[in-house]
C-alpha cells in the first residue's frame, strides 16, 4: 500500500484565508500550521506572520472554515474567517 499524497478531484478543495490575533512569531505559527495539518481533509496550510493570518486548502466534505477556527480558538488566540473560495 503506497502512503504517496493523491491530490483531491478538481472542484473537491476549497481554501479560506483566517486572520489570527496575536500570530506574531515563527514558533507561533509553526504551532498552529502544526495543529491543522493533523486535522483528516487539511491538505496545505500557509501561515504569514506579517498579515497575521492563515490560508488554509482542505477538503469541505472533510472540515469547515468554523471547524478550523475553532481549532484556532482552542489554541488561545481569536480568529475571523476572512474569505472562502473553491480552488482546483
Amino acid at each position: 500500500m503506497s502512503s504517496a499524497f493523491v491530490p483531491p478531484k478538481a472542484g473537491n478543495a476549497a481554501a479560506c484565508n483566517i486572520k489570527i490575533k496575536g500570530l506574531s512569531t515563527e514558533e507561533i505559527a509553526r504551532e498552529i500550521r502544526g495543529q491543522l495539518l493533523t486535522l483528516d481533509g487539511v491538505l496545505k496550510v500557509r501561515m504569514s506572520i506579517t498579515d497575521q493570518s492563515a490560508r488554509v486548502e482542505y477538503q469541505p466534505s472533510k472540515l469547515s472554515p468554523t471547524h478550523l477556527g475553532t481549532i484556532i480558538g482552542q489554541m488561545g488566540y481569536s480568529y475571523t474567517v476572512r474569505s472562502m473560495q473553491r480552488t482546483m
